[in-house]
């Protein structure tokens, strides 16, 4: 039957081919499935299977029949609730949308489901869908499904109507990262990464779980874990299917994930602490020589030149006032980089000011280089010759 010959409010010719399937959600840390979440299928007549999202996103029907075609595939999900494995969930998506008010209440559909299934609340998370309700109406809906013993999780964090401020209102128990942010961040895209690791660290911070929806590849496996996530879904374990898997189906793919990020992340850091430590051993030892009469800029370039990944180095005074242009290195010479340098101070800088005082080299956290483009890091030491001397260098994603 086609979307156009269906007969747009024909309630039983649309609910005759709607179904739930069922994606799980695994814990990274057990390997085990968690909770399954429920999206709506439809069959079509000759036994093709395809996602129901048109019916939702379909202008013809009408608020009145998305509603109560939404309510009849819920409940379709709440009733094989008995039939999922012990200690899991089942998550429900939720279009703010589409709920009911009664004299300014929502009314609470999903729960009235529960009592008649004689099924504890305890077992559901109410996963809220992207929406541009206003935030009134939310919170009343949170606070009435919290009241009544549901979990609270938000969908597609990082897009849509899932803002800061919105998170901050509702208090979830659960986060979903929007995975078309989690895939640029994996093109490389500088600002996609630093947002998909605030989000973590900003959840993290609210206590609220963390879930990576979308998982494909093994690379975004490792960006998830790499990034802090609890949770993981998506077609790289299974996509949504008919019946519910067993708890322990991807224990031992999973813990073979585990095992080889945890042996490519200690080769990385490794790698990492060589390098750092023939850094620090290069800028000290500029240092210690630093106060022997007739010390000079040059002699110490042939010692940055060894240095792994070297952006530029400069010089400031003891105020942080820089007196050298900067150098970068360019077939195998030390050339003036061209940016302007003259009434440039950089005490202000954390790094500086802990290094003005430190009795070794310092190194900053990771930033991102206006000029080169790229993240990197400085190291500062103070000179016995009255001058600071400040090294960046390029740090791998």
């Amino acid at each position: 039957m086609s979307e156009d010959s269906m007969g747009m409010d024909n309630l039983d010719a649309l609910k005759e081919g709607l179904m739930p399937f069922f994606q799980p959600i695994v814990e990274i840390s057990t390997g085990m499935i968690t909770a399954f979440e429920s999206l709506a299928r439809y069959k079509s007549a000759d036994g093709a299977v395809r996602s129901a999202a048109f019916l939702f996103h379909e202008s013809k029907l009408s608020l009145e029949t998305q509603r109560e075609l939404d309510q009849f595939i819920r409940l379709q999900a709440i009733k094989q609730i008995p039939s999922m494995p012990n200690d899991t969930r089942l998550t429900i998506n939720i279009s703010p949308e589409l709920i009911q008010y009664v004299s300014d209440q929502p009314v609470i559909r999903t729960v009235e489901m529960l009592d008649s299934e004689g099924i504890c609340a305890s077992r559901v998370v109410i996963e809220l869908i992207e929406s541009d309700g206003e935030m009134k109406g939310l919170s009343k809906l949170v606070k009435r499904y919290r009241e009544k013993g549901l979990r609270i999780a938000i969908d597609d964090f990082g897009s849509g109507f899932s803002h800061y401020d919105r998170v901050i209102e509702l208090m979830p128990d659960i986060i979903k990262l929007d995975m078309r942010l989690l895939k640029k961040a994996l093109l490389g895209g500088r600002f996609a990464r630093v947002a998909v690791q605030s989000i973590v660290d900003f959840c993290e911070k609210c206590g609220a779980l963390v879930v990576v929806e979308g998982v494909e590849t093994e690379e975004e496996f490792f960006f998830g874990l790499s990034c802090g996530a609890h949770y993981m879904q998506g077609y790289l374990f299974s996509p949504a299917v008919e019946h519910f898997l067993p708890r322990d189906t991807f224990k031992e793919q999973i813990a073979e994930l585990r095992t080889s990020y945890f042996n490519r992340t200690r080769k990385a850091m490794r790698m990492t602490s060589q390098r750092n430590k023939h850094l620090i051993k290069t800028i000290n030892g500029i240092k210690d020589r630093s106060h022997v009469v007739g010390f000079i800029r040059t002699d110490i370039e042939a010692e940055l030149a060894t240095i792994e990944n070297f952006i530029r180095y400069y010089m400031t005074d003891y105020e942080g006032n820089q007196i050298s242009p900067n150098y970068t290195l360019q077939d195998g010479l030390f050339v003036d980089e061209g940016t302007p340098f003259e009434n440039i101070n950089w005490s202000w800088r954390p790094y500086f000011c802990k290094a003005s005082n430190a009795r070794r080299a310092i190194v900053s956290d990771v930033y991102h280089d206006l000029h080169s483009g790229n993240s990197c890091k400085t190291i500062v030491v103070r000179l016995g010759n009255g001058e600071m001397l400040l090294v960046d260098v390029l740090v791998s994603n």
